[in-house]
């Protein structure tokens, strides 16, 4: 119920089709996590601090569209999950 929560959640700020277009590329997501580990954090650790919807809307219309991906797959794929807590991305 919670995962299906933060989907909507993301389809509002992201848009449906982005969502799922994103899911489907989880790779990039991962080869972001890996290869720009600094760049990911910076993101994600800003996302988590914003509070409104259109904060997080704003937001995401400054970052580039890999690390789109690498948030949206970061929270709701579970390869990319796995492949986060192995690397002990713990400020998720």
């Amino acid at each position: 119920m919670l995962n299906r929560q933060l989907q909507n959640a993301l389809e509002e700020i992201f848009s449906i089709k982005f969502v799922a277009d994103a899911l489907k590329q989880h790779t990039v997501a991962d080869n972001v996590i890996l290869d720009r580990p600094n760049d990911f954090k910076k993101a994600i650790l800003k996302f988590g601090k914003l509070n409104y919807r259109e904060e997080h809307a704003e937001y995401v219309q400054n970052i580039d569209t890999d690390l789109k991906i690498a948030l949206i797959c970061s929270l709701l794929n579970n390869d990319t999950r796995t492949l986060v807590s192995e690397l002990g991305l713990n400020y998720l």
